[in-house]
């Protein structure tokens, strides 16, 4: 089995070394490089184009942001993890950047980091509770009422497609549909979420507690 190239990136080595002691247990990832700097973690990426990038928030020469904009103009099928400190509001953009992206918080526990990464490794999308809490809605911004109580089942599984960075070519294979009415069904979606777009109806979702991971969805969903 092809194992997941991974580089980590942060200044910590405590960080690093615990993040690689985790990784060992799980067979489908080698970690491939470690760096404590930005600069070093753009130049280690671009020579060795590992699967997944995991970020600490913490380094010391340039922001996280800057280093996924070096590496994804060159390197488009590199996926991306964030593991944050704090709330920050520029991930959004990122979402709609990036197809496959991880946000979590650097409390989370070593169960969500694995289920995080391996969701990314299989270009899925994960962010945690705790960052879609950061990045809710304000009050102002977001109704009373149960924002997802008038969608469909069918709406409700492109929103989740959607929610995981899926186009409509995907999503339409995906759910064995036409793109049509992908199309058609994400319009509709729009106008009842009010959302100016898919990035924004993705925050939505996330922030209204639509399941992240695909056991849960469709177990609650029931089935397909």
């Amino acid at each position: 089995m092809r194992k997941n190239s991974v580089i980590l990136a942060d200044k910590s080595r405590l960080f690093t070394d615990a993040i690689r002691s985790i990784l060992k247990e799980e067979r489908e990832f080698d970690i491939v490089s470690d760096v404590s700097c930005g600069i070093e973690a753009i130049r280690m990426a671009q020579l060795l184009r590992p699967d997944i990038l995991v970020i600490g928030q913490i380094l010391p020469d340039i922001t996280m942001f800057r280093v996924v904009r070096e590496v994804y103009r060159e390197l488009k099928n590199t996926k991306f993890m964030f593991i944050v400190h704090d709330e920050n509001s520029e991930l959004l953009r990122f979402l709609s950047e990036i197809q496959t992206l991880g946000v979590i918080r650097y409390n989370s526990d070593i169960k969500e980091f694995v289920t995080a990464i391996r969701l990314i490794a299989k270009g899925e999308r994960y962010i945690s509770k705790e960052v879609i809490e950061d990045l809710r809605l304000t009050p102002k911004e977001m109704p009373e009422e149960d924002l997802l109580a008038d969608i469909t089942p069918r709406e409700r599984e492109v929103l989740y497609w959607l929610a995981h960075g899926q186009n409509n070519k995907e999503i339409a294979s995906t759910m064995i549909l036409s793109e049509k009415t992908i199309k058609n069904h994400i319009t509709h979606l729009l106008k009842k979420l009010d959302a100016s777009n898919r990035t924004r109806a993705a925050a939505i979702a996330w922030s209204e507690g639509l399941p992240l991971i695909p056991e849960e969805f469709f177990f609650h969903s029931g089935g397909r």
